[in-house]
């Protein structure tokens, strides 16, 4: 495990630590956003690839609009019209995207704020926050913490754990865009998804209410296909962002070597996979037709528009305000915890 000083954020310094496992794996984590930077995994012959987007610089991370490699928080994905009630109580959170949206935790939320090392060895570390109470409009005091750990041969684990004060949202979110061929257009890999029903959205992206099934519609992946659609779909459709409903449904208490495959992604050339087990209900789908050349990748050319993907683990969007979404309240004396596993293996 090795740590560097990489800059500053406003007043705080940004570290980057270094973690590796037994078997060739590697990843850097920043203290910014508690940020996973890069990770590197086996691909046989003996080389590493890198199967996440990330910056050159920690100037790219601070101007940063598109989460890369973030944890998310306190509430990942959107909330309808930043308004929610808690036990009778009304909670105005900020507008953060278009006019009626509360996105991701809202201006800085967790992702634009320097976590602290709380623990570290040589495979993992785990960075914590203190989220006061009323920081975004959120009710209670939160103290939430993020583990990233290699574990078995190519295989991130990442654990995410809260606990508040008094009544308040949690459902964290880790924000990492993936490529399996870096350079590649990520609507070639070919990915399945253990989801039979998905949530319909609004135009701005907030869930209907509605669980609809993916039969006969753009978002089954029950088998494995091409992300890439032909026209057959018209020209309304915009592309993917949304929430697949997973059919293992809410696994609260289970070990990260004990979850099944929630979703498969394979490269175009077809010589690594990533699966994702999870205990979230939930898996959002974002193929990153808006990223922006905002600073260099680590290769030196910058981010385009489909040049990495989004698998995030979670529990429903807008779930506050939709009961049958399934809850994400958390209350004194509970453990909010999320733990998702990234395997990279050969097909």
């Amino acid at each position: 495990m090795a740590m560097t000083k990489l800059g500053m954020a406003g007043n705080d310094a940004v570290h980057e630590v270094a973690i590796a496992g037994a078997c060739g794996s590697t990843a850097k984590v920043l203290t910014y956003g508690a940020t996973l930077r890069d990770l590197m995994v086996p691909v046989g012959n003996g080389s590493n690839r890198r199967v996440v987007l990330g910056f050159r610089s920690l100037a790219g991370y601070l101007n940063d609009t598109s989460y890369i490699g973030a944890t998310v928080g306190r509430c990942i994905n959107r909330i309808a019209g930043g308004a929610f009630s808690l036990d009778g109580l009304s909670y105005q959170v900020p507008i953060n995207e278009g006019e009626d949206v509360h996105l991701h935790g809202g201006l800085r939320g967790l992702s634009r704020r320097v976590w602290q090392i709380a623990e570290q060895s040589n495979n993992a570390v785990t960075l914590a926050i203190t989220s006061p109470d009323g920081e975004e409009g959120y009710p209670g005091t939160l103290q939430a913490r993020c583990t990233y750990r290699i574990d078995a041969p190519g295989t991130l684990t990442v654990e995410l754990t809260a606990t508040t004060d008094a009544p308040t949202i949690a459902n964290l979110g880790h924000h990492s865009y993936f490529t399996l061929q870096p350079g590649s257009d990520v609507r070639d890999h070919k990915m399945s998804v253990a989801a039979d029903f998905y949530t319909p959205l609004k135009p701005n992206l907030i869930p209907t209410g509605e669980i609809r099934s993916v039969a006969g519609t753009q978002y089954d992946f029950r088998r494995p296909r091409p992300i890439r659609l032909d026209d057959g779909y018209g020209r309304d459709f915009e592309g993917y962002d949304f929430n697949f409903v997973l059919n293992q449904g809410w696994l609260p208490g289970r070990a990260a070597d004990d979850l099944p495959v929630a979703a498969r992604l394979v490269s175009p050339a077809g010589d690594l996979a990533m699966e994702i087990a999870t205990t979230e209900p939930g898996l959002q789908f974002y193929e990153g037709i808006h990223l922006a050349p905002t600073a260099e990748d680590f290769d030196g050319a910058p981010h385009r528009p489909y040049s990495g993907l989004c698998l995030e683990p979670q529990r429903f969007p807008d779930a506050i305000n939709r009961p049958h979404f399934g809850s994400v309240v958390l209350r004194p004396g509970e453990t909010y915890r999320q733990i998702s596993r990234f395997r990279f293996r050969a097909p």
